[in-house]
């Protein structure tokens, strides 16, 4: 196996290197995404996915650090 997605449950992805060593496991987007809410108040979390939706859904790497820049200046902007 090369890569495994999850929902990094406690002590999976210890369980899958210790099963298949060079899998890279990586955390699922949605579970990244729903767990940043607990940053953000429930009023401004439509506002977060909007604004972070052209980072996760960029067509390389290059465009995603891109786009986080914006959506980085614009929270800091927010403030």
């Amino acid at each position: 196996m090369l890569i495994a997605v999850c929902d990094w449950l406690k002590g999976l992805p210890e369980a899958i290197n210790t099963t298949w060593e060079r899998t890279v496991v990586q955390q699922c987007v949605v579970h990244l995404i729903r767990n940043s809410f607990r940053y953000a108040g429930r009023r401004h979390r439509d506002g977060i996915v909007r604004a972070l939706k052209p980072v996760y859904t960029a067509p390389s790497e290059a465009a995603a650090k891109d786009r986080f820049q914006v959506f980085a200046a614009e929270c800091v902007n927010a403030d």
